[in-house]
């Protein structure tokens, strides 16, 4: 069965509007409220949710378990979003790319991944047979 608009917009999105917010904070020359925090912890955050949103999109929910292939490809495009939005910041006055901040979100997106992944697990464990 083919998933219906009000399918597909509940299912992306949040992962839509969430790229648009990282791309939107990405192109501010500061971002006061974040100075108090650790940068890389930021990252990592930021990408470990984005990475759920993302799995949660491809796999149309989060009801049954996200393959493999769909973790990975939810992963990659996590690592390429990173990568591009460094790129981005080369433009922004006052901003400057840092290869560490693509690697933060990298790892920030294998642990939002890694936490989906088990949480299902823990989920569907729960579930009467």
């Amino acid at each position: 069965m083919k998933p219906t608009f009000a399918r597909r917009v509940s299912t992306w999105g949040p992962a839509v509007v969430y790229l648009f917010v990282i791309y939107y904070v990405s192109s501010q020359p500061q971002v006061g409220w974040a100075t108090p925090y650790p940068d890389k912890l930021l990252h990592v955050s930021e990408y470990l949710v984005l990475s759920v949103l993302l799995a949660r999109a491809l796999n149309n929910g989060i009801r049954r378990p996200v393959s493999a292939r769909r973790l990975l490809l939810a992963w990659g495009l996590c690592v390429a979003y990173a990568v591009s939005d460094e790129i981005h910041q080369m433009f922004v006055p006052g901003r400057s790319p840092d290869p560490r901040d693509a690697m933060a979100d990298a790892c920030g997106a294998a642990l939002g991944l890694l936490s989906l992944q088990a949480a299902q697990a823990a989920w569907l464990r729960r579930q009467p047979r």
